[in-house]
């Protein structure tokens, strides 16, 4: 039997059955590797026939079970029954024909006539075999042999009414099979309960195990002939072991989804969803992944997330930013110490020197704020980066604004019937500032006592925890930048009307470019910033504050250091007559 098996291909599965006679089983389409150890319900048919013709009946009525299986026999049984010869034969009983998977006694008593089982009723067997050594076995077979089998141990309960060492299966077995259980002494045996004369059962499961078990067997003799060879990894795939099942199982990290086919046991693997898991195979459905943690690249177990923030330690834009903050005020401080240094000549003094000093400091204090932004946030640097970056900056643009106030005035009272002369005055650019400034730091005092900005976890991105700051209230933080960028563009409207005034140390030419970069910059960055997430959106910031405190540096103070510097000739006193300086402070 084993080497009639041998040449077939296996591919996908293979079945050796030792019961199941429905005919559509032999349907090679639909069972290719399908084997049957008994006959099927179509030879049982012939045989039927063959006894009706032998009895030369012609009148019979044929029971089927109502489903597709039942159709399939009334439609063949009809087919054979059509060749029968009539003739007048009749009986007055009715006399049943079972076919053997029929022939069961709980089912041969629904048939009945006047309250008695049906008479001269005839039921089709296979012959029976004997397992050599079957009996044998169940007469030596003892509990107290093998204590720690626990299917034994509950046969010995329903068949002797044993007790367990198990008392919730002592309470199950009583309560479901209604059994009074007493105590053994482990030496009962099966002398008359397991014996099986009259069932062709047992004989059948072991011929269809023998069967699988040669085959297995040789299958095995072959893969290890091949491996001997070394050339086990080019084997033919006719040789591969058969497998009992359509698909192969899902690994772990994907799911089974069933699709619609022949049978409904096939199914196909996906990968499980982003952010899910699963360590099982042929799992059914994906699990999520604690908040803390995100599946590996397998997606067969979690491990912890990715905390991403702008780093010293992974990010070199982080270098690169604090060296040139740092650059810059230095810058800042050498500037502070050439105007203190040249406080009396005529460039320093044009357009108030002390708004110079104070739009120094403020713009250095801003250019620092820079290391509040980098690093990992917490609640205090959330809270201080944008106030003081906010609150410095406005009274930089503050002091720029005031200048170009004085710059306007200056000119326009330049005659003496002009009433632009009633505010020139000393306390004019201190109130500017004061009151430019004060309004931006009411905003921030708002801000901080009704939603002040905090550190927050963001898990919306795949594998990581973005550390950012939440500004708390959005209208306050736009509020602060908006508020700066009007004061800019007041700044450089007014500074380009009067950028064509003759004076050699007009400053309005130097705060029209200053702002013109501070306007530009923000403008370009503020899209930037809203595209961006995490610690791209903090790098977009920095880079506007560096870009426009740079630009107010460069453009503003950075020739007047030329002047002071190298071209010291022009801060002569032929020179500084065209000045127009309405302060000497």
């Amino acid at each position: 039997m084993s080497q009639s098996l041998l040449p077939l291909r296996f591919i996908d599965s293979l079945s050796i059955s030792y019961g199941a006679t429905d005919p559509v089983l032999r349907d090679k389409r639909l069972y290719p590797y399908f084997y049957q150890t008994v006959l099927d319900d179509t030879m049982y048919y012939e045989a039927l026939v063959a006894l009706l013709k032998r009895f030369q009946w012609n009148w019979g009525g044929i029971i089927t079970s109502d489903d597709d299986s039942g159709q399939r026999e009334l439609q063949e049984l009809r087919k054979l029954f059509s060749g029968i010869p009539r003739s007048a034969h009749v009986l007055k009983k009715k006399t049943l024909i079972f076919l053997k998977s029929w022939s069961f006694p709980e089912e041969l008593a629904h048939y009945n006539e006047d309250d008695a089982p049906a008479n001269c009723s005839l039921v089709f067997t296979t012959h029976m075999f004997n397992i050599p050594k079957m009996l044998k076995y169940f007469r030596a077979v003892q509990l107290s042999d093998r204590p720690f089998d626990m299917i034994l141990e509950e046969i010995w309960m329903l068949v002797f009414h044993c007790f367990s060492k198990n008392e919730v299966k002592n309470v199950l077995i009583s309560e479901v099979y209604k059994l009074t259980l007493h105590n053994c002494s482990g030496e009962e045996r099966f002398v008359n309960h397991f014996y099986f004369p009259t069932d062709t059962t047992p004989y059948q499961v072991l011929m269809a195990v023998r069967i699988m078990a040669y085959v297995f067997h040789d299958l095995n003799s072959i893969l290890n002939k091949k491996e001997d060879r070394n050339d086990a990894i080019t084997y033919d795939y006719r040789y591969k072991m058969p497998k009992g099942r359509c698909n192969n199982p899902c690994q772990a990290g994907s799911r089974k989804v069933i699709t619609e086919g022949y049978h409904i046991c096939c199914y196909d693997c996906s990968p499980c969803p982003e952010g899910e898991f699963t360590n099982t195979t042929d799992s059914d459905n994906c699990e999520r992944c604690p908040d803390h943690e995100w599946p590996n690249k397998a997606k067969n177990q979690c491990v912890p997330r990715d905390y991403e923030f702008l780093s010293y330690e992974t990010d070199v834009v982080a270098l690169v930013f604090s060296t040139i903050s740092i650059l810059l005020s230095l810058i800042t401080v050498f500037i502070i110490g050439i105007f203190i240094l040249f406080r009396n000549i005529p460039i320093v003094r044009a357009n108030n020197r002390n708004l110079s000093f104070i739009l120094l400091n403020s713009l250095m204090f801003s250019l620092l704020c820079v290391f509040f932004f980098i690093g990992r946030p917490v609640d205090i640097t959330c809270m201080l980066r944008q106030i003081f970056y906010g609150v410095f900056f406005t009274v930089a643009v503050s002091s720029v604004l005031a200048k170009t106030i004085i710059v306007c005035i200056a000119f326009k009272a330049t005659r003496p019937d002009s009433s632009w002369r009633k505010c020139v005055g000393v306390k004019l650019p201190y109130t500017v500032v004061l009151v430019c400034s004060s309004i931006q730091i009411l905003n921030a005092v708002i801000w901080l006592s009704l939603s002040p900005p905090y550190q927050e976890y963001n898990l919306d991105y795949p594998g990581k925890i973005i550390i950012q700051c939440n500004e708390g209230s959005v209208l306050a933080f736009y509020l602060m930048l908006g508020y700066m960028g009007f004061l800019a563009a007041v700044s450089f409207v007014l500074a380009f009307l009067v950028r064509t005034l003759p004076d050699i140390y007009n400053e309005a030419k130097y705060i029209t470019f200053s702002m013109l970069v501070f306007c530009s910059v923000w403008i370009c960055a503020i899209p930037a910033y809203l595209s961006s997430t995490g610690k791209h959106m903090v790098t977009v910031e920095i880079f506007a504050i560096l870009a426009s405190g740079g630009g107010i540096l460069g453009c503003m103070f950075l020739p007047k250091c030329y002047i002071i510097l190298i071209k010291s000739e022009m801060n002569s006193k032929g020179q500084s007559k065209q000045t127009f300086n309405p302060h000497k402070n």
